[in-house]
């Protein structure tokens, strides 16, 4: 009503009639809205995700992997174009994994790069593979391993073997760095072994 001319004023048709095409105005913006949300990866519904998903050939797991997830992991594929500069790696990765979570080891004159991250879940670990693998130029050796941080307690009477295995996660290669404190007259491992189940 404040939008129409005074001679309007008080006229019950009239205020009915602009009710109901306020409550229409206001349905087309909220539709105008949720358009707009769907054209960003961030804002999209998930019926969009999966959409966009079908696009880049990704079988996404809702029971495993989280709408987040998937979302950061459409991002990066949308991301991923050549030419790839080491700083975009590391953009990527940090979007892929967070910053913090993983570690390079680039070695130039080796054409060599490891990357070692703290083992996930199969999906991110998955994710990961594939998305280094094509980013990478091919004249580099990709090695990627999986970090599992524990601490180990050997009590004082305990005498270990040679060759000490251990069965975690279904995770492939994960590679153990250890350091301990010996009492006398304990023999500790002198090789650790981790096997994915």
């Amino acid at each position: 009503m404040r939008n129409l001319p005074p001679i309007y004023d008080d006229i019950k048709e009239m205020e009915k009639l602009t009710n109901t095409v306020a409550i229409e105005l206001d349905a087309l913006e909220a539709a105008q809205k949720r358009v707009e949300d769907e054209q960003f990866i961030m804002t999209a519904s998930e019926k969009i995700i999966r959409a966009r998903e079908r696009a880049y050939n990704i079988r996404a797991d809702s029971s495993t992997e989280s709408l987040d997830f998937r979302r950061r992991r459409l991002i990066v594929r949308q991301s991923t174009r050549l030419p790839i500069t080491q700083r975009k790696v590391h953009e990527i990765v940090n979007e892929l994994v967070g910053k913090g979570n993983w570690e390079e080891r680039l070695n130039i004159e080796k054409c060599e790069a490891l990357f070692v991250f703290d083992a996930s879940s199969a999906s991110v670990d998955k994710e990961i593979d594939y998305t280094l693998d094509r980013i990478l130029p091919l004249n580099i050796a990709l090695k990627i391993a999986r970090r599992i941080s524990t601490k180990l307690h050997v009590p004082s009477f305990m005498m270990s073997g040679s060759e000490i295995t251990l069965h975690p996660m279904n995770i492939d290669d994960i590679e153990q760095q250890t350091s301990s404190n010996n009492l006398v007259g304990i023999k500790t491992a002198t090789k650790i072994t981790i096997t994915p189940m």
